[in-house]
């Protein structure tokens, strides 16, 4: 009997989910076809019944990561104001569940590395997320708006540079300094008027 379009949707939906958060554990490359199914609760051969290619499918799962992380950063925009917004998304971005649970945040410090030796199709997804990202954050910056996108880039490189950074470091100590390091350096980016 063919499972209905609800059903299908539905199983669809619950593969990108799972797939949104073992990219984010694993990478890409550490991301199985048949590990992700099988934590969809379906079979290694129905896959296709559901996506072209694992390219198809990495595409899809980070256009749902960044279009979430996104979202909520706009909704905060609206109802807090753009510095606000911004504020908190610097304190989310650093803080130690995001370091400890890479599958629950964002995907540049996950397999943004990964990404470089992708499939075009890939790598435009999530420049696409990138750019909105950095949209976000720039509006939230005190600079004048000439000098907003450099100072974004520069932020969001701060942000994902010490989650990296305090995701391989084996020392508590260093961790807890790295992300210091960066709290102060965000808060300087976000407030400086020139």
């Amino acid at each position: 009997m063919r499972a209905s379009r609800e059903v299908m949707a539905q199983r669809h939906d619950e593969i990108i989910s799972q797939t949104a958060k073992m990219l984010r554990q694993r990478g890409i490359g550490g991301t199985s076809l048949a590990d992700l199914m099988a934590a969809a609760g379906l079979t290694h051969g129905g896959f296709y019944k559901h996506f072209e290619s694992k390219d198809v499918l990495v595409a899809e799962a980070t256009e749902r990561i960044f279009g979430e992380i996104n979202s909520r950063f706009e909704a905060r925009t609206h109802s807090h104001g753009a510095k606000a917004a911004l504020k908190a998304y610097v304190a989310d971005y650093l803080m130690m569940s995001h370091v400890r649970r890479p599958e629950l945040g964002c995907p540049i410090p996950s397999f943004g590395p990964d990404v470089a030796r992708e499939h075009e199709s890939i790598r435009r997804t999530f420049t696409d997320g990138m750019k909105t990202t950095l949209a976000l954050v720039s509006h939230g910056l005190s600079c004048p708006r000439r000098e907003r996108r450099g100072k974004a880039i520069e932020l969001l490189s701060l942000l994902t540079g010490a989650v990296l950074m305090a995701r391989a470091a084996a020392d508590a100590k260093l961790v807890a300094e790295i992300i210091a390091s960066a709290e102060k350096r965000a808060t300087k980016l976000i407030d400086e008027r020139r």
